[in-house]
């Protein structure tokens, strides 16, 4: 029959793509692999998806196809076909299956081959079949075989050239003189091979190497098994390549409290923030995070939070106290600090969405002079050598004893357990004796306690 009796296949449903079947050893059958211009020697598949339906016209009669699964073989497609109140049984093709209604429901022998009737390949359903699609199969010619790629992990090998995780790829031959699939699956240093037939496993080897788990199935001898696997050749890692690229550029580079769970958002972010600055793993500094989110408290104090990772006499760097700044504004957190550093190197930070009503809390206990404030130890020796000349000796010592007594009276003003009139009591003592503004810089206290003594 020619084409001037059939109208091409209008999608009515698309359906879903299954991992066990589009991403299994049958891959072969769930994708259409058709040879276009989109990348040099490899094909462009579309998905066949369980439960697509289709409609063509045949002599302008409407014909409606099935995509299920097969009966006999539940890892490939099975075809339905329907019209004029006939339908077909379970076919192993869409020709099979549209052949045997249209022959019903006319009389004739006519007969149908392939699926470029169903109209697939057209824009429009095209689009719909790939939505939601992140992998793509693609095939690499080895000899005289087709290695069908099912999959491989993008994410856990990010910025490295090699696959080793959760790889896996089929590959069409005898096995005991039967037609089999063997699917190659990789796992760091395990390497395995599922042979089957007719969807059925007939045997599994496993080993630590590509060569040694194809040794053990005693076929395609001549053929290196690191090339059977196809993991290192160029187009898997021009694939790997180009899917890194993508991955990166959907990863956003901002994020919020509801994403710092998320893995690869969060290593995303630590490469772009602290990998260069800090020493340590993702892992080390992901901690400071998680503790985080873990407290009940929005609110944490910069130097006391990170600094229970870091060691107690570590001394930070500017550099590094930028890249924290910057990982934590890129996590969604915001500086709420209620004076500026001349008054105290304190830095308070929250992780909440809404950061207004935490900004107002901290500003209203740091006004009535509830608010601890203290130079952070870490930052010390960075203000002595700031103001003082360090090789000047009986300079530093009095910078020292006059720092000891500031230190004293500070923590005396702060534990009080009189509450507020108490500390107001502490700071009339010394009130006339000092300016109003070394009070301040000193005490760490804000305005209205100085006014009140």
């Amino acid at each position: 029959m020619t084409n001037t009796h059939i109208t091409p296949g209008k999608l009515i449903i698309a359906n879903v793509i299954v991992p066990e079947l589009h991403y299994g050893p049958y891959l072969r059958d769930w994708w259409i692999f058709s040879k276009g211009e989109i990348q040099e020697n490899t094909c462009y598949p579309i998905p066949i998806r369980l439960g697509l339906k289709i409609m063509i016209q045949l002599n302008n009669n409407p014909f409606i196809i099935h995509i299920v699964r097969h009966i006999h073989s539940p890892l490939q497609p099975g075809y339905i076909c329907e019209g004029r109140g006939q339908s077909s049984s379970v076919a192993e093709s869409a020709s099979a299956a549209i052949t045997s209604v249209y022959q019903l429901v006319f009389g004739t022998r006519t007969k149908y081959a392939g699926l470029s009737y169903l109209g697939l390949e057209q824009a429009e359903t095209v689009q719909k079949l790939l939505e939601g699609v992140t992998f793509r199969p693609f095939i690499i010619e080895i000899e005289n075989f087709s290695v069908f790629i099912s999959w491989f992990d993008v994410k856990t090998k990010l910025n490295r050239n090699k696959i080793d995780q959760k790889y896996s790829a089929s590959l069409f031959y005898k096995y005991k003189k039967k037609q089999s699939v063997f699917f190659q699956q990789a796992n760091k240093n395990l390497f395995s091979i599922t042979i089957y037939q007719v969807s059925q496993v007939v045997t599994k080897f496993e080993d630590f190497s590509p060569n040694a788990v194809w040794h053990q199935t005693q076929v395609l001898k001549s053929i290196p098994g690191d090339i059977l696997f196809a993991r290192n050749h160029s187009i898997t890692l021009q694939k790997l390549n180009q899917l890194q690229q993508i991955l990166l550029l959907q990863i956003p580079n901002e994020c919020t409290i509801v994403d710092w769970n998320n893995q690869e958002i969060m290593k995303h972010l630590f490469r772009l923030h602290l990998k260069k600055a800090v020493r340590g793993s993702y892992e080390e500094w992901n901690k400071i995070f998680q503790s985080w989110i873990q407290q009940k408290s929005n609110i944490i104090e910069l130097y006391t939070h990170i600094e229970k990772t870091y060691n107690s006499n570590y001394k930070y760097t500017e550099r590094e106290l930028r890249a924290w700044r910057a990982i934590f504004c890129a996590a969604g957190c915001t500086n709420i600090t209620p004076f500026d550093n001349k008054i105290s190197k304190n830095e308070f930070w929250t992780n909440a969405p809404d950061p207004e009503k935490d900004c107002e809390t901290l500003m209203n206990l740091y006004t009535e002079g509830f608010l601890n404030i203290h130079q952070p130890y870490c930052l010390l020796t960075e203000t002595i050598s700031e103001n003082v000349d360090i090789d000047d000796k009986s300079t530093k010592t009095k910078f020292d004893d006059t720092d000891i007594f500031w230190n004293c009276f500070r923590d005396s003003y702060n534990i009080n357990f009189r509450g507020r009139e108490g500390k107001i009591r502490i700071v009339s003592i010394i009130a006339e004796k000092f300016t109003y503004q070394e009070i301040i810089n000193k005490l760490k206290v804000s305005p209205n306690t100085i006014n009140a003594a």
